[in-house]
């Protein structure tokens, strides 16, 4: 089993934009997808830490590794918001996160992995939404398994860059396999489909 995609949820872009640090995402050389509802959540308010490093990444990269991905959760949420711009999107990115998810099972990947740093994505019924063959895994344990592939030098370097503006929760190791994917646990470094010549990123 093969992990070749990544959906990022809004709180780990924001952590890695603050490191200057997007570009890891890139290192597994494997799709990227950001959902739209996210996109808007991190980029609405382009003076807003962050932001305009994550728009401007987004732009460099889109149609290459980074995907846009299209949801009814972001859909309902324009028409929602039309009608009353002091709505909130709370939880709208992780929802619209499960749905990219979700079609891209269904389209036949292999396994995927959810970037994520809200503790709320740990309530059992958003887990009990996602489909199987993902691994749930906080931003600081994604990085460590970089490091531990040699494709990144630290990943307490590039996180202590964040702390000062992101707090200490992004230190957070956490790890979530949903059903199909327990063997990857363990072993979902050597699941990616990595080029030989594999590129160090020291930030």
């Amino acid at each position: 089993m093969k992990i070749t995609v990544i959906v990022a949820d809004a709180s780990p872009l924001i952590t890695l934009a603050v490191a200057d640090a997007l570009d890891i995402l890139l290192l597994p050389e494997v799709k990227v997808i950001i959902p739209d509802m996210v996109n808007f959540e991190v980029t609405r308010h382009i003076n807003k830490q962050g932001a305009r490093e994550i728009q401007e990444w987004i732009g460099l990269h889109q149609f290459k590794e980074v995907f846009l991905g299209s949801t009814e959760t972001f859909n309902e949420f324009v028409i929602i918001h039309e009608l009353n711009p002091s709505v909130k999107s709370r939880n709208r990115g992780e929802m619209a996160a499960v749905e990219i998810l979700q079609m891209e099972i269904n389209n036949g990947v292999d396994a995927a992995i959810l970037l994520f740093e809200d503790s709320d994505i740990k309530k059992a019924n958003f887990i009990a939404r996602l489909p199987d063959n993902v691994l749930v895994m906080s931003t600081s344990t994604f990085l460590d398994g970089l490091q531990k592939m040699n494709l990144i030098a630290s990943s307490d370097e590039i996180l202590k860059k964040a702390v000062k503006i992101r707090g200490d929760d992004i230190l957070n190791r956490e790890i979530i396999p949903m059903s199909n994917v327990e063997d990857l646990e363990e072993s979902w470094t050597s699941s990616f489909c990595l080029d030989q010549n594999n590129r160090i990123f020291d930030n």
